[in-house]
């Protein structure tokens, strides 16, 4: 059996480290005295980071005056919460020892002679452990470590500061119940890490930062039943969250945002989907309402980054001079500026950490009923998800048919409604795709993808209007009003001009055919 390590991460500022160190909790779960380590440790692999595409790490530490050599690789990470594969043994000194390499898979990746000449140092960890065992509420056991010190490279540095909470015995959902406890108990913000150090070191190494992530594709078999499909789902949309967290709190690219607003979108879109057919569930419908507020903290810093970044420059483009609109060029880049700093203190805030830990505390310790509520399409929660895809798919389907029967008459808040449907409906096809194999399914997506885009872009050109209304002008000169006026007639023309491609794109759309309703029949046949 491979030993596995599953540990809990979180980070924090080096100026509450006495404070955390100090705090009563920690006290009254310890069942011992904190110890005190220096831990220093080198990461190895080729100068082209061979072992790190393998998803391998090669480390070898010194405890007090012996070195221990450690491989870990596969697993997980997801709200903090790492789950990793670990090989260790006792060795001479600082240099791999490959004869204490006793699993075969390993075995074989580093046989290679010329492999194991390129290995080398790639970097280092430097850093203080204080270390406690803790009895959980349950009897589990869990090591609590604080690690303050550095990573380094030959060229480059970088802190570290986070607490790991290691499963020692019991129940990893303890994990998460402690950390909630904890985020409540401390009067300073704690933040989920999903890095470990070996992936910063090599980051730190390359340069290269995580780019902005987009949702994972997700496998589905036709014999998983509703609730695991459920599970998956959720899985799926809080990975996405979670993987382009760092990149909004560290990077200028607005992508991060972008990317973790359609997350959240997706997220609510699966819990209002599914809760049709799952038992009422206390921690669900405490979420549901927090994932809205989250998503509210996001909308303004998307809307104008949009703007700034997309609608301004090509009206700047063809008025470059004009005085009225390079001021309120720098009124709306401010107030995207100060949107953008909203979101990232959302994310910072306790009241997010508590939504990302009862989401993994629901994954992972959840078990649903198997019971569906009164009315609904199959009899448990244990049979086939197809069913219940086909009648949801179905439903979206013919909604989307209502507005566009009508498309020539929807008012501009009625093709923002329709707009929301197509994205449920493009949501729904992307969580069950892969249950209806063919180019009939990804023609479909294509066709609401179209459909979405265009929409998207009159949506814009709506939230613009808004928006104007809130840029503070403390002398409305000739100029500025003129820039407003120029803007909102630029949006006008851009608005008509979307028309008729948004009734070819319809078209197009009514053209191809349902893929579940194909699929189903062909069964039956």
């Amino acid at each position: 059996m491979i030993p596995t390590e599953i540990e809990l991460k979180l980070r924090l500022s080096p100026k509450h480290v006495a404070d955390l160190q100090c705090l009563p909790l920690l006290k009254s779960m310890s069942m011992t005295r904190p110890i005190t380590q220096k831990l220093y440790s080198i990461y190895y692999d080729t100068p082209d980071l061979h072992l790190m595409h393998h998803g391998i790490a090669l480390r070898l530490r010194r405890v007090g005056r012996h070195w221990i050599q450690t491989i870990k690789g596969g697993g997980s990470a997801s709200a903090g919460l790492h789950q990793h594969n670990e090989w260790e043994a006792r060795v001479s000194n600082e240099q791999p020892d490959f004869t204490k390499i006793t699993d075969p898979n390993l075995i074989r990746l580093l046989s290679g002679p010329q492999l194991r000449k390129q290995l080398r140092p790639i970097f280092t960890t430097d850093f203080s452990r204080h270390t406690r065992l803790l009895q959980l509420n349950d009897g589990s056991q869990a090591e609590f470590s604080l690690d303050q010190g550095k990573i380094s490279t030959d060229r480059k540095k970088s802190a570290l500061c986070e607490i790991e909470i290691e499963l020692k015995s019991g129940n990893s959902v303890q994990l998460l119940e402690f950390a909630l406890v904890l985020s409540r108990a401390f009067p300073f913000p704690l933040r989920l890490e999903n890095t470990n150090k070996a992936e910063r070191g090599f980051a730190l190494y390359s340069g290269q930062k995580r780019p902005p992530s987009k949702a994972q594709p997700l496998v589905m078999h036709p014999d998983t039943d509703l609730a695991a499909a459920f599970k998956e789902v959720l899985q799926n949309c809080l990975t996405h969250l979670n993987n382009n967290e760092n990149g909004l709190l560290e990077d200028s690219n607005s992508e991060y945002l972008h990317q973790m607003r359609i997350a959240l979108r997706r997220q609510q879109s699966a819990l209002n989907q599914f809760s049709q057919a799952l038992p009422k569930d206390r921690l669900l419908l405490a979420i549901a309402p927090e994932l809205k507020w989250l998503t509210r903290q996001f909308n303004p810093a998307r809307d104008w980054d949009v703007f700034c970044t997309q609608t301004l420059p090509m009206i700047h483009t063809g008025f470059p001079d004009h005085t009225g609109i390079n001021k309120l060029k720098k009124s709306c880049l401010r107030l995207r500026h100060k949107h953008y700093k909203s979101a990232q203190h959302a994310v910072k805030s306790k009241r997010y950490l508590e939504i990302m830990l009862k989401l993994s505390l629901w994954l992972n310790s959840k078990q649903l009923s198997p019971q569906f509520r009164s009315g609904n399409p199959a009899a448990s929660l244990h049979t086939s998800v197809i069913p219940f895809s086909n009648t949801l798919l179905t439903n979206q389907h013919q909604q989307l048919k209502k507005y566009g029967n009508s498309l020539t008459t929807l008012s501009t808040s009625s093709l923002h409604s329709f707009r929301i449907s197509i994205k449920k409906q493009r949501y729904l096809t992307e969580f069950f795709i892969t249950l209806y194999p063919g180019r009939e399914s990804s023609q479909y997506l294509r066709s609401l993808h179209e459909l979405q885009d265009i929409l998207g872009v009159i949506n814009d050109q709506a939230v613009i209007k808004q928006y104007l209304k809130k840029i503070k002008i403390t002398r409305k000169t000739t100029t500025q009003s003129e820039a407003i006026g120029i803007i909102l007639g630029w949006v006008a023309h851009q608005t008509l001009l979307q028309k008729p491609a948004l009734n070819r794109a319809w078209i197009s759309f009514n053209k191809t055919a349902p893929f579940w309703q194909k699929t189903t029949a062909g069964k039956r046949a």
